[in-house]
């Protein structure tokens, strides 16, 4: 199938639509690119700078490397409203070499918003899975909600 370039335009919550739209969203943010990564991130410019030192900090920690996509899976939606949504995903590392597939034995959360008609996840969704790394990436977890003006979220 080709890849439509248009995003389709959504302005209420509905479960199938908004799992497609955030997992498009969680796709951005999760394979790395700094110039695509915060396109559907609510307040995504902010996030930026602890974005790529979070990529660095993974990668040097060893979460993660340049021939690893790691992908959102089985994303779950509940409507929060009619503009708003929470949601669940497990992540999926993928080698780009031999394309051997390994989910990653987690549960993340996060909740997401519909802006300009397309999902939006939150700054606050980025900044918990960037928390999620551990302490190796703890400098950019800082950063990351320092940059949308929330302190961060005791150790659980």
């Amino acid at each position: 199938g080709t890849t439509p370039t248009t995003v389709p335009k959504v302005t209420k919550c509905v479960t199938k639509t908004a799992a497609a739209g955030i997992t498009r969203a969680m796709t951005l943010v999760l394979a790395g690119d700094p110039t695509m990564a915060m396109k559907y991130v609510d307040q995504g410019a902010k996030l930026a700078a602890s974005y790529n030192l979070s990529n660095q900090l993974d990668t040097a920690a060893g979460l993660t490397n340049s021939n690893t996509l790691t992908a959102p899976m089985n994303v779950q939606v509940k409507c929060t409203g009619n503009t708003k949504a929470n949601f669940t995903y497990g992540l999926l590392q993928t080698n780009k070499t031999t394309g051997t597939t390994t989910p990653v034995a987690v549960t993340e959360s996060g909740d997401a918003l519909i802006k300009k008609g397309v999902w939006f996840v939150s700054g606050t969704t980025v900044c918990d899975l960037e928390n999620a790394a551990g302490s190796s990436a703890a400098q950019a977890t800082n950063m990351c909600y320092a940059a949308i003006g929330l302190s961060v979220p005791p150790a659980s």
